[in-house]
């Protein structure tokens, strides 16, 4: 089995403008109500920002470096600590003025093939509770935050 291959994917319909939701992925103030906390001035390609696992002041920190930002179709990162970082791509497909397909993807994963198959399984699930709550908050205004929900 390549381990390249093995991928954490997840996507759905979103009923907003492709912008609106690469925006809510790329500001702080707007992802902070669904997923990460973020403490940063939003996303700028190269340059690398902490995501946190809650709002506390010694909450947990992931490191997270942009390599790519076209808005609005695609937003690429690095993410993880130390071996553990992999690669996580967002792409946003207008299918209509105000629907967009969003897709996520993650791959560079590393370890025995056991390690990698539960980190992208993990994975999969994570973002899709991901876009479910991007949903929510950008068509809605619901705040469905799943990393301080995460059991």
């Amino acid at each position: 089995m390549d381990m390249d291959e093995i991928t954490a994917r997840a996507q759905i319909l979103i009923h907003r403008p492709a912008s609106e939701a690469f925006d809510a992925f790329v500001h702080p103030e707007k992802m902070s109500e669904f997923w990460f906390a973020r403490r940063d001035d939003g996303l700028r390609e190269g340059e690398s920002v902490t995501w946190f696992v809650g709002n506390a002041p010694d909450a947990p920190g992931i490191e997270v470096c942009a390599r790519t930002l076209k808005r609005p179709k695609e937003l690429v990162i690095d993410w993880g600590h130390g071996d553990t970082r992999t690669t996580v791509s967002w792409t946003f497909e207008e299918r209509g003025p105000d629907t967009t397909l969003l897709r996520i993807e993650e791959r560079g994963f590393s370890g025995d093939v056991e390690a990698v198959i539960a980190r992208a399984l993990d994975s999969t699930g994570g973002f899709n509770q991901v876009i479910v709550a991007a949903k929510a908050f950008l068509e809605h205004g619901a705040r469905i935050n799943v990393v301080a929900d995460h059991a």
